[in-house]
């Protein structure tokens, strides 16, 4: 067989795997969706610009000017609601003898059942009697 022959069967082969069954098709369609997918991808970056350098005066002055904001924030709230309205507002109330929260079993742990009024057991006297040999077991 010459190399005529051969090349010219090389190229039938080829045009027919390109054409006829779709491979160069496939091929071109792939590299157009990467395209289209390495367009969008693409997002234009600016550098942010060096950042100044500030004295500790100018540290100074912006803290002052957000407490000076606080204060007048508060002292807005309180004209808003009136300085007098909220004063007492617990006056005359007493602790719940018995609280649990809406999606809590029954009260649990060492406190639970007890009057939160209750004063418990005076303790003071204990390291008076008992002082020295507590000293002597550290």
């Amino acid at each position: 067989m010459k190399k005529s022959e051969l090349k010219s069967i090389i190229k039938e082969c080829v045009k027919e795997i390109l054409f006829d069954e779709g491979v160069l098709s496939n091929l071109v369609a792939e590299v157009a969706m990467g395209i289209t997918k390495a367009q969008t991808l693409m997002v234009e970056t600016k550098q942010a610009p060096a950042p100044q350098l500030r004295t500790q005066n100018d540290i100074d002055e912006e803290k002052e000017t957000r407490r000076k904001k606080l204060l007048e924030t508060k002292r807005k709230m309180l004209d808003a609601i009136g300085n007098t309205k909220m004063s007492n507002v617990f006056e005359g109330t007493e602790p719940l003898k018995s609280a649990g929260s809406p999606t809590a079993p029954a009260a649990q742990g060492p406190m639970a059942g007890r009057d939160p009024s209750d004063a418990g057991i005076d303790i003071s006297g204990l390291f008076s009697v008992a002082g020295q040999k507590w000293n002597a077991l550290k």
